[in-house]
């Protein structure tokens, strides 16, 4: 090959090196909460498979593994995955995990559900209506298509709904009490915890997300996260130091960290 050749050759595969690696960087910072993943490293983008999501990380144990559906089976704290299973959804964008989970919540609580422009015969909370009686001035649905919700942002939000809301950011809070929350909140099926975490921190691609906990697995010290990104991951347990971990991250747009934002039926 003449010399002028090879250097075009080197040239070439150099600039789809380039190519390649920048497409895997914007995949990898994607994430649907609000976009604290600008500024942090993201995981290393796994082989896509041709006909599924993204490979479970080996630190994490898919839900449908026999091994999964044993810590599902044999936990005492599994109380709130039978009602979250039953609405489980998956977020109508790549910015919705805080509406799809916020969704599935409001749902699975039982409490009166207004009407549904989706299914107008039948009252049922959706992604799609469930901006209409949220003040644009705390979230505003074009805006969260784009960027997710804080913490905060979402505990506000979630409270306009006829719901009692907890939040708590990771930062203010010790892994026990982190741990805590959670077996507590699972082991009932009328309060169910909501999870903003950084997916880097639990070995997946992908930067901020939201999803449900359903089971808390004392046994292996892992909890159950139904992922609403069902298109990238499935249902897996993830040790709960690694949950804690990746809540700690500061979310860039509030400077905080990220936490759990618990909602339950209020009290009579």
């Amino acid at each position: 090959m003449p010399h002028c050749s090879l250097f075009r050759f080197a040239r070439l595969k150099s600039v789809l090196a380039w190519t390649i690696a920048a497409l895997a960087v914007a995949g990898a910072l994607s994430g649907c909460a609000s976009p604290a993943t600008e500024n942090h490293a993201a995981a290393p983008v796994a082989a896509r498979s041709a006909d599924g999501p993204l490979p479970v990380p080996p630190n994490l144990v898919a839900l449908m593994q026999p091994e999964g559906q044993k810590r599902l089976f044999s936990s005492g704290d599994n109380q709130s995955y039978w009602p979250l299973s039953q609405y489980f959804e998956t977020q109508r964008n790549e910015a919705y995990c805080s509406v799809a989970s916020s969704v599935m919540a409001l749902n699975a609580l039982g409490i009166k559900r207004p009407e549904s422009s989706q299914y107008p015969d039948f009252p049922y909370f959706s992604q799609q209506d469930f901006f209409r009686s949220v003040d644009p001035q705390v979230a505003d649905a074009a805006r969260v298509s784009r960027e997710g919700m804080t913490l905060d942002q979402l505990g506000a939000v979630l409270s306009g709904f006829p719901v009692a809301v907890m939040k708590y950011h990771s930062g203010d809070l010790t892994l026990a009490q982190f741990r805590d929350l959670i077996r507590e909140t699972t082991e009932h099926d009328d309060r169910f915890a909501l999870l903003n975490f950084r997916r880097v921190e639990i070995g997946e691609t992908g930067g901020g997300h939201w999803s449900p906990l359903a089971a808390y697995d004392a046994a292996s010290y892992s909890a159950l996260v139904l992922d609403v990104a069902r298109y990238k991951y499935p249902a897996v347990w993830v040790p709960v130091t690694q949950l804690y971990a990746g809540s700690q991250a500061v979310d860039s747009v509030s400077g905080l960290s990220r936490g759990l934002v618990i909602v339950g039926k209020r009290a009579n």
